[in-house]
């Protein structure tokens, strides 16, 4: 009775009063450049870098009541008072308190009313994930006789200053922070409904002489249109984003920042303040990087091979503030006709994905994508997806390789502009680490030869039949204890002499049909030697036989033993016309007369533990 085997398996600104032109020029005489209110320009976006403004959120106290001074340990100056930690400003005195989570004014609680920044602000406003508890209360001093703007409620409207250092020339920036109208009424003007008015100021030398600065911006609470925010309404009682981008001068590395409060009036002089930050504008299109590495190809039974690879895609923008830098409909093609012309492409088998869509039906040939294109890969992350390639060596001069293989990755950014890359060999999309995966792109090579660019992933096979029962006794006449010698090489393997007993896979490739014919209720067994002793170890071995026609599998027969160890029970049973398992390499792809796989994992090609058996028996109809 004759057996063939099969098979093997791998693996806001501000809309404010314009102030003196003599104080504040519109236009700056320097070269740094005012870009508006609107943020960064288009085709790019904040970087989620170091922000260069300290404290930016509040969080360290002044450490003194009183005028402040340069170099306090909250980072800013101010020409209005610092009152203390936790306090109410109030209007007969006036003055600057950090808060830390809610505040009403105690006298009229109806008319002030403060908080920090829930999470949802937060990231509308592209300022992270996390709520802020944390701002400065402004209520700059009424009683001022001599304004520093006209109409102003106070002499010197500067209620927050610092120095930023590290800037670099001919860049631009963003200065942006979120404003808060901490006043609850909305009566008429002169009323406690009057919206804070906010401007954004920036040096252009350096020294805090002359300023530029956004010449429209938005009053904090009026209703009007916020710049760069579309969705965010402009309402009381909610932290607005307010924002004004700026380029630096050819050598400037220092500017002076501040923020004045040119309200009118003492109705309108009470807003709170934080999430400060200057942060570099870049491309809005992140890098896509790809990378694609082979394991080592395994010899299967029936002289195909079989090819794990694995494919790794990354968004090289940096995560952290803005879900501007996603990559969407992340697709990833492969032309593995292509790769192996000069081989013969079987199958692809096992693609699995722990985070992407993968696309069942990628062959490789007349279907390349290897997914549903509708992942989308967000900055900063990296995904996985792994399939086995089985091929048939070919005749030619190359018929064993080597095999030169390219994934192509593409997506679509923000504005819908595509990105792509070719994949670098291995499993780094940018191993220069220069931010720039399209400089990386060397092809994946396999050959199948020993000494090739990924060696020789020898797996063996060996099937024979070890025993017939007839009636109970072992049937005479046959020695299914010997080694036969079949066509060949692989059985004759240096590696299969650690079998016990036998120092050889014993039993008869056939039963002569003249003396010894098999009868009806005959048990037969069948026994599967496997091998690994190619350069690298195994991946994700499966081994698959059907059961012969005209028999029928005796329950509970199918076992394993790995090396020479105990024999236990294994395999997993598809009964007649079941379905198979996606990806198999099962030669009946019907199951007509049921069908064992044996799961054996990675095999080592370490000598002790590079070898077994699996065996099952089935009974003679």
């Amino acid at each position: 009775m004759n057996r063939p085997l099969k098979r093997f398996l791998s693996l806001s600104s501000v809309s404010l009063l314009l102030g003196s032109q003599t104080l504040l020029p519109s236009q700056p005489a320097q070269a740094q450049t005012s870009l508006g209110a609107n943020g960064c320009p288009a085709g790019t976006i904040e970087s989620p870098s170091t922000n260069l403004v300290a404290n930016s959120t509040f969080t360290i106290s002044p450490g003194a009541v009183g005028p402040l001074a340069p170099n306090n340990p909250a980072s800013f100056t101010s020409t209005t008072p610092y009152r203390g930690d936790g306090v109410y400003p109030s209007d007969d005195v006036g003055g600057l308190s950090i808060q830390n989570g809610p505040l009403t004014d105690p006298t009229t609680p109806a008319v002030v009313n403060g908080r920090g920044v829930t999470a949802a602000e937060a990231l509308q406003a592209n300022v992270g994930n996390t709520p802020i508890n944390t701002y400065l209360y402004s209520n700059p001093n009424a009683s001022a006789l001599t304004p520093g703007v006209p109409q102003s409620a106070f002499p010197n409207p500067i209620v927050w200053r610092q120095t930023v250092t590290n800037l670099t020339p001919n860049t631009t920036y963003n200065f942006k922070g979120l404003f808060f109208n901490l006043l609850v009424n909305t009566g008429a003007p002169g009323s406690n409904g009057v919206p804070p008015q906010i401007r954004l100021q920036v040096s252009t030398d350096g020294t805090g002489t002359t300023f530029i600065q956004p010449t429209t911006t938005l009053n904090v609470g009026d209703g009007s249109a916020v710049p760069g925010f579309p969705t965010i309404a402009n309402t009381r009682q909610a932290w607005i984003p307010t924002q004004f981008a700026f380029t630096t001068g050819p050598a400037q590395t220092t500017a002076i920042v501040q923020i004045l409060d040119e309200a009118n009036n003492t109705f309108g002089d009470d807003f709170g303040f934080t999430a400060l930050s200057i942060r570099q504008c870049v491309p809005n299109t992140p890098p896509l990087g790809v990378a694609k590495q082979a394991g080592t190809p395994t010899q299967n039974a029936d002289g195909t091979y079989t090819i794990p690879y694995t494919i790794t895609v990354r968004n090289l923008g940096q995560a952290g503030l803005s879900p501007q830098l996603d990559l969407f409909n992340l697709q990833l093609t492969d032309n593995l006709a292509q790769t192996f012309a000069a081989a013969t492409l079987n199958s692809v088998t096992n693609i699995q994905s722990a985070t992407l869509a993968e696309n069942t039906g990628f062959n490789g040939s007349s279907n390349q994508n290897l997914l549903l294109g509708t992942d989308t890969l967000a900055a900063g992350a990296t995904a996985t997806i792994t399939f086995s390639v089985n091929i048939t060596p070919g005749t030619g001069a190359n018929g064993f390789g080597p095999f030169n293989n390219t994934t192509t990755a593409t997506a679509t950014n923000q504005l819908g502009s595509p990105v792509r890359d070719q994949s670098n060999d291995g499993g780094n999309v940018d191993p220069d680490n220069d931010g720039n995966p399209g400089n990386n792109n060397t092809p994946t090579t396999v050959s199948l030869r020993p000494g090739g660019p990924t060696g020789s992933g020898a797996f063996r096979l060996i099937k024979r039949i070890t025993s017939v029962v007839r009636n109970g006794t072992v049937l005479g006449g046959v020695n299914f204890s010997s080694f036969v010698d079949g066509a060949g090489d692989d059985d004759n393997a240096a590696g299969f002499s650690q079998l016990q007993p036998g120092n050889a896979p014993i039993g008869q490739i056939n039963l002569d049909p003249t003396t010894t014919k098999l009868q009806s209720g005959d048990d037969v067994e069948y026994s599967v030697y496997y091998l690994s002793d190619g350069t690298g170890a195994a991946i994700g071995v499966s081994i698959c036989d059907p059961i012969p026609l005209g028999t029928s599998l005796i329950a509970n027969s199918a076992q394993l033993r790995r090396n020479n160890g105990a024999i236990s029970t294994a395999g997993t049973v598809f009964a007649p016309l079941a379905p198979l398992p996606a990806g198999n390499t099962c030669p009946d792809a019907n199951n007509q007369n049921g069908t064992l796989i044996f799961d054996l994992g990675d095999i080592p090609n370490t000598a002790g533990s590079n070898f077994g058996l699996v065996r099952f028996r089935v009974r003679v109809n």
